[in-house]
């Protein structure tokens, strides 16, 4: 489901409105996609746990964030092509979703690996008073990937509603991008991944385009 260009908000069949985002299939040319993922897996060992920012500090905290992630680093030669295409989606994705023009001063990159068990309660991508930390995350961008016959359940992508309760889910395939504003309430839907192999985890590239 997309958002009409300018339209800052939208309904939802579960009620509620909702800021606009964008589901874009096969986003990657399918090798750079499968070499991505044999990268990610190949790399295990170098996986470190998920942090957030609570207070204005950096924590490490499971209950509200259970995941590990690679650094932009630990990409190697797949960090440029990434990079390249998250700013040359940039300019149609702010005017689908109504943001003034921008340049992207930067884009930031992590992978994330979730598990059995892993999830990620709601939250925003940018600044909040309570985190008590300037962020210049404008735009955001989720790429999925993962083994076929998938490994895991559940996991979906949560978009919650502005001022209510009713929220959107979009399930996470391998190859697709989500895209939305930083401003977005979302959150990961609990993971169950029974084999408990690497391998068969949720893995996210998630970018994030700043002012």
């Amino acid at each position: 489901m997309t958002a009409p260009a300018a339209q800052l908000a939208q309904r939802s069949a579960t009620g509620g409105k909702f800021l606009p985002h964008h589901v874009a299939p096969a986003w990657l040319p399918a090798d750079l996609a499968a070499g991505l993922l044999h990268h990610a897996i190949e790399n295990e060992a170098r996986f470190r746990a998920g942090s957030l920012v609570h207070s204005g500090k950096i924590i490490v905290d499971p209950s509200i964030r259970q995941t590990s992630v690679l650094d932009d680093v630990g990409l190697g030669p797949f960090l440029a092509p990434l990079v390249a295409a998250a700013l040359a989606a940039q300019p149609a994705l702010a005017a689908r979703f109504g943001m003034p023009h921008f340049t992207a001063s930067s884009v930031e990159v992590e992978l994330a690996a979730h598990g059995d068990g892993a999830h990620f309660n709601s939250h925003i991508d940018t600044f909040v008073v309570q985190n008590k930390r300037p962020n210049p995350r404008l735009l955001t961008l989720v790429l999925y990937l993962n083994r076929l016959p998938c490994g895991f359940s559940g996991g979906a992508l949560r978009l919650h509603a502005l001022g209510s309760a009713a929220f959107h889910d979009i399930m996470p395939e391998h190859n697709k991008l989500v895209a939305f504003p930083s401003i977005t309430r979302h959150s990961v839907q609990p993971i169950s991944c029974p084999s408990a192999a690497f391998a068969d985890r949720r893995f996210a590239v998630n970018m994030w385009l700043h002012s």
